[in-house]
């Protein structure tokens, strides 16, 4: 993902799509190397990614059953047609992660997109993609940036 700094590169955020967890993660591109899964913007990141709407269990855990009932561990998820059964704590950690809390004093950091804020999430602190001033905190599947 771009890692060895170039003399002509300049740091910036970029965003790669995360097969795992079936969403575009921001990152640190440090101007040289890399490959195609690198985007300038979240929105391009999405729009490229053909079936990105595509419904799975989140962070990339296996579906519990296919009966028609979930089981009493389980979340159902609305696929459209068919309904999909995912492990309730993994989809409520996952979800907790994508919409995260920081700590007493501090609020998560959005960059406006067109007149809509939205939240930069990494994979992990180690992806440097916290402006300056800003605090990244590890969530169980995904990092934020909190000021």
């Amino acid at each position: 993902m771009g890692k060895s700094p170039c003399k002509t590169g300049k740091p910036e955020i970029r965003y790669y799509f995360d097969i795992k967890a079936f969403i575009p993660l921001a990152f640190e591109y440090t101007g040289c190397g890399g490959n195609k899964n690198n985007f300038k913007s979240e929105g391009e990141c999405r729009n490229f990614r053909v079936g990105y709407d595509y419904v799975v269990c989140a962070a990339g855990s296996k579906e519990l059953n296919t009966v028609k009932d979930c089981v009493p561990n389980a979340t159902c998820i609305n696929g459209g047609l068919i309904n999909h059964c995912c492990d309730k704590k993994i989809t409520k950690d996952f979800e907790a992660d994508w919409n995260p809390k920081c700590p007493k004093g501090t609020k998560v950091h959005e960059e406006n997109r067109g007149g809509i804020p939205i939240t930069v999430v990494g994979k992990t602190c180690k992806s440097k993609f916290c402006p300056a001033g800003a605090k990244c905190v590890e969530g169980t599947y995904f990092a934020t940036c909190c000021k």
